[in-house]
């Protein structure tokens, strides 16, 4: 049947938003309006949804809690499909194990002539040496061993072998400025740079989806950035950016941000003869999959996921020839630090899990390594949103408004092909049973059968939504300098709105009730003398 003309400019308007607000609908008779009529429903569902993340942040200034449970599923699929393994062969990491400490016959803290010797096992070897050592323990404790200057020699024959060296720290209580224990500072300025090692985990869910880039103090407190004055502030680098900037190149200056951490999954193969207690990290497509529909069929994984970088333990050392050690330590970027009883340097990885501190230092430079300087930047959304966040954010609405227009497209597609089939067989065979209605006697086997069905669908039908907000997810985090946070908050607020049927909602307000649809005739029972 065809429309009705429209002719003044009030009845265009008003047939302009009819077809805009009847965009949320999915029946049968659903069509695709003009573009006019698409580009009115877009700005709608836009307006929705960043109004319901600034209602989100007014009730609650660090995000909602659903955000971060939609981006730790999140996480896992965005690093399998959109961070590359660019910078990730680069690094290694080396970790003080229990093992090593019970085949020393010692206990944590060891000796500094013990960490000497070790580190020095990983450096004095064939080949060229590491690009740069970072050391992620803080030898700020005065303890009585007098073996400290074994371990400032060793940090100063680094440095002379043409190795940058850096050095975890802490800052002082009195200055402010980082500091080791007073015997090593004195070579600080001459053999080894000190870092700051923060971490700052999430207040919500305690993971670190950020990653502090450089720190000052402004007379009342530390807080990100650089300091306006350096010389009369106390502030300091983060590991990760001072080795980016004085090893990789990465220009200075450019880093105002803190950075939104990817944390990478694919993890890189196991060093030949070290034992491994963990699964490797694998490309599966299966996760985009929601992981409460995968538990259908898979087991819950009894290990935890392998760290991104290649991992050496002490104790793997041990066992290694200098040939075999050097192929992972060669040409690197090393990290060392300690996973033992008694050392509590731990942090979250929304996709290992718990994890030795010192991989969330090697996952940043990582970062560094493979985006630059257009390294994700951590940002939170206001009204009106940043400039940085508003187009990659329009996109984002675009895409879930574009795969709701396909979704409703297909559901109407089939509903129209499954009445007409529907009708064809009633025709030809009058004694199937008719379609169930609420309002009709049916025996509770009839009952449970359709209802089965409909969970079915139900199921399929959010699968298949989830699986398209996960691959696009993981397509901005690839493709847009935002990092994970922002955009599932985005999306999922958008899909709320759909959930919550946005547009039916408005059509009610702005157009009144739905008119009453027709009655649809029932399809007449063949008889016997009926021509096909």
């Amino acid at each position: 049947m065809s429309r009705p003309k429209v002719h003044t400019l009030r009845q265009r308007v008003d047939a302009l938003l009819r077809d805009a607000l009847y965009l949320g609908g999915a029946g049968e008779g659903w069509r695709c309006p003009g573009p006019l009529a698409l580009l009115l429903g877009f700005m709608l569902l836009a307006a929705v949804s960043f109004g319901m993340l600034w209602l989100g942040d007014r009730i609650n200034a660090q995000g909602m809690a659903v955000t971060r449970f939609m981006a730790k599923a999140q996480a896992p699929v965005s690093a399998q499909l959109a961070y590359p393994a660019k910078g990730r062969d680069a690094i290694t990491v080396v970790l003080y194990d229990q093992p090593f400490l019970d085949g020393l016959g010692t206990a944590w803290p060891i000796s500094y002539q013990e960490h000497a010797d070790w580190l020095g096992r990983l450096v004095d070897l064939p080949g060229a040496p590491p690009k740069a050592v970072m050391v992620d323990i803080t030898f700020g404790q005065e303890r009585p061993d007098p073996s400290w200057a074994a371990l400032e020699q060793q940090l100063c024959a680094m440095h002379a072998r043409g190795i940058a060296v850096f050095l975890a720290a802490l800052p002082d209580a009195a200055t402010g400025r980082l500091a080791v224990r007073r015997e090593l500072m004195d070579a600080s300025s001459r053999c080894f740079a000190l870092v700051g090692v923060d971490y700052v985990p999430d207040p919500l869910d305690a993971v670190a989806w950020t990653y502090q880039m450089q720190r000052h103090f402004n007379g009342t407190a530390w807080v990100e950035g650089p300091s306006p004055d350096p010389q009369a502030q106390p502030a300091y680098r983060s590991a990760a950016l001072a080795m980016a900037e004085d090893v990789a190149g990465i220009a200075r200056g450019a880093h105002p941000q803190p950075m939104a951490l990817v944390w990478g999954h694919n993890s890189a193969p196991a060093a030949a003869g070290t034992a491994r207690h963990c699964a490797p990290g694998e490309r599966r497509w299966s996760s985009l999959v929601p992981g409460l529909v995968r538990q259908l069929w898979e087991d819950a994984p009894t290990q935890a996921l392998c760290p991104y970088h290649r991992t050496l333990t002490f104790s793997d050392i041990a066992g290694l020839d200098e040939a075999a050690l050097a192929q992972h330590v060669s040409g690197k970027y090393l990290f060392v630090g300690a996973q033992v009883a008694g050392y509590n340097d731990y942090a979250q990885s929304p996709v290992h899990g718990r994890v030795a501190g010192v991989h969330m230092h090697a996952m940043a430079l990582d970062n560094f390594l493979t985006y630059g300087n257009d390294y994700k930047q951590s940002a939170e959304w206001t009204l009106p949103p940043p400039r940085a966040l508003l187009l990659p954010g329009l996109s984002a609405i675009a895409a879930v408004f574009l795969v709701h227009l396909v979704w409703n497209f297909l559901r109407a597609r089939l509903r129209r092909r499954g009445s007409a089939l529907r009708d064809a067989a009633l025709r030809r065979w009058p004694g199937l049973p008719r379609p169930l209605s609420p309002d009709a006697p049916s025996r509770l086997r009839t009952r449970l059968a359709w209802c089965a069905l409909a969970a079915a669908g139900w199921i399929a039908a959010i699968t298949l939504k989830a699986i398209a907000a996960m691959a696009l997810i993981a397509a901005f985090q690839h493709f847009s300098r935002i990092g994970m946070l922002p955009v599932v908050e985005l999306v999922g607020m958008t899909l709320v709105a759909e959930g919550l049927g946005y547009l039916a909602r408005l059509r009610w307000l702005l157009l009144g009730p739905d008119p009453e649809p027709a009655a649809r005739p029932s399809p007449s029972p063949r008889t016997p003398g009926d021509r096909e």
